[in-house]
Order: C-alpha cells, then sequence, then structure tokens
C-alpha cells in the first residue's frame, strides 16, 4: 500500500470548536497576506496554519477556495454548510472523528493510531516507538522522534480526557473530539482506549460511516464480512473502536432501520447483505441523521 506522511503541520494545536465553521466561511488559499488572514479568521498569526491544516486533515471545502490542487475532501462540507453549521451535536462529532480518520494513506499520528494499531493501554513512548516500527515494516520513511513526539501531543490533546479536572491553562482545552471519549487518560503519562460496545454512537451515524466503507472498498460486493466491518482499515468498527458485541448490535440496527440490508451467512461467514449497494445514497442517509423525527 503506498502511503505518504504528514505528521506536522498542526503548530500541536488540537481541533477548536468553531474553526471549521470559520474556515468554511473565511480561509481562502489565494491570500497571501498573512495580516489578512489573521483577520479574517480571527485568530493569533500562530493559528493560521494550524486552520488550514484541520481544514485539509477533515476534508473541509471552504466557501471561496479556487486552489487547484487535487486534495482530500469530505461530506463535512455538507454538514457545515446546511445541517449543523457549528458542529454542535454529538452526532457530528462522529461523523467529524470518521471523515477525519478514514483518509489513512496520507498518515498523522492519529491516522495510524485508530486504523492499524490495536494497542489499549499506552504511554508516549511506547506508541512513538511502536509507529516507528511499523513505519520501518512499511519501508516508510521514519521522521524525527521530536516530530513523532509533537504529532502524538496534538493526537492527545484532541482525544483524551483529563483525569484532573481543575487542570488550567491552554492544554485544559476541550476538542469536539474530546466528547468522543475514545481516549483517556489512566495517570499522568498513561492512556487506554478500549474497544467497547461504544452504545452512544447513533445507529444513524454507524449506518451512513458503514455504507461509505462499503462503497469504497467493496462497491461490487452485495455482501461484506463482519469480520471487515470490525478489523479492516477505515472500517467503523476500527475507527470507533467497537467490539465484536457493539458489532453486532449496530448491524441489527442496520437491518431495523433500513430493510435493503440484512443478514447473510454463506459458507460459515457471516455478513451483512444489501442486494444493491451502489443504490444506497449516502446523502439521503447523512440527511436522516440530522433530521427531526431522529
Amino acid at each position: 500500500m503506498n502511503f505518504s506522511v504528514r505528521f506536522s503541520g498542526h503548530e500541536t494545536f488540537a481541533l477548536r470548536y468553531g474553526w471549521l465553521n470559520k474556515a468554511y466561511k473565511y480561509l481562502n488559499y489565494n491570500e497571501k497576506n498573512e495580516d489578512n488572514l489573521v483577520v479574517d479568521l480571527g485568530v493569533g498569526k500562530n493559528m493560521v496554519n494550524s486552520i488550514k491544516y484541520w481544514t485539509e486533515i477533515t476534508g473541509l471545502k471552504p466557501l471561496n477556495d479556487e486552489v487547484l490542487k487535487e486534495r482530500y475532501l469530505s461530506d463535512i462540507t455538507k454538514i457545515v454548510e446546511q445541517l449543523d453549521p457549528y458542529l454542535e451535536k454529538p452526532e457530528s462529532n462522529w461523523l467529524l472523528h470518521y471523515f477525519i480518520q478514514k483518509n489513512y494513506t496520507e498518515l498523522t499520528f492519529s491516522r495510524w493510531y485508530f486504523n492499524f494499531s490495536n494497542s489499549q493501554y499506552f504511554t508516549k513512548d511506547h506508541l512513538v516507538s511502536e509507529l516507528t516500527d511499523w513505519l520501518l515494516a512499511e519501508n516508510q520513511k521514519i521522521s524525527a522522534p521530536a516530530t513523532l513526539q509533537k504529532d502524538f501531543d496534538c493526537f492527545i490533546l484532541c482525544y483524551a480526557k483529563k483525569m484532573n479536572k481543575n487542570f488550567k491553562g491552554e492544554e485544559s482545552f476541550v476538542s469536539p473530539l474530546n466528547e468522543l471519549k475514545l481516549i483517556y487518560e489512566i495517570s499522568g503519562n498513561a492512556y487506554a482506549s478500549d474497544f467497547t460496545e461504544h452504545k452512544d454512537l447513533k445507529p444513524e451515524v454507524f449506518l451512513y460511516c458503514l455504507v461509505d466503507f462499503w462503497k469504497m472498498y467493496f462497491m461490487d460486493s452485495s455482501t461484506i464480512s463482519v469480520d471487515s466491518i470490525l478489523t479492516m482499515p477505515g472500517s467503523p468498527g476500527r475507527l470507533f473502536r467497537i467490539n465484536n458485541f457493539g458489532i453486532d448490535a449496530y448491524l441489527n440496527q442496520c437491518a431495523n432501520l433500513d430493510s435493503r440490508f440484512y443478514w447473510s451467512d454463506s459458507k460459515g461467514i457471516r455478513s451483512l447483505a444489501c442486494d444493491d449497494i451502489r443504490a444506497v445514497n449516502l446523502d439521503n442517509l447523512l440527511e436522516n441523521i440530522y433530521s427531526e423525527k431522529n
């Protein structure tokens, strides 16, 4: 598999509330005057590059984006544009996480962790060492340890719940990704990220991500195995760190939500089936997540 690496660019700033809405409305990649970008985005100079980074990592397309270079785009644009402009709903946070992490061929620390690491308990040194070994095994360029450590720091600022509720200062700022509770601090320098049932994830969100994954990797297949949904890079099971029991529960809910999906058990392989996955409209599934009835 071909990878590119992107272990820098965020200036060690976690994604903040409101940044994507600002980027959507005001970010202009053609603006060369940094002072103008500071005024338009309403942040300090040291945060302008970070906002650009998160705009690109999430796949957001700004209103005035006329840059010709191809880059990753996702449905986070439609959410900010029409459905939840300030990403205030819990569903938006789960989808934001999914859109960031599914683009794993452009590696960041967090993309590597959610797609390829099975470590549920770790320290900074342990995970940096694990990533370095993985890059070596994949014949990828090994970034400087300081670069990987800073990307780890940003990853933790985004995702890890702190034990000390009274902690003050810049690092106490909560990213919207933090609310997912996918990673939590268990001591001053150790963290945990369990594979659990994640019952707080709406089945409508899971179904959207499942169909997106299905269309991307198994477009010509009428079935998708439980194992693929659970373990493949880019899959909702792996990205949301859902265990076997949770996957079974969510797939049952998907079949109840939409009659086009049903269980299949062929040759001892348990799979979810859909007669025509191409006909399942992702836009409709996304809009259904935000409909008033849900």
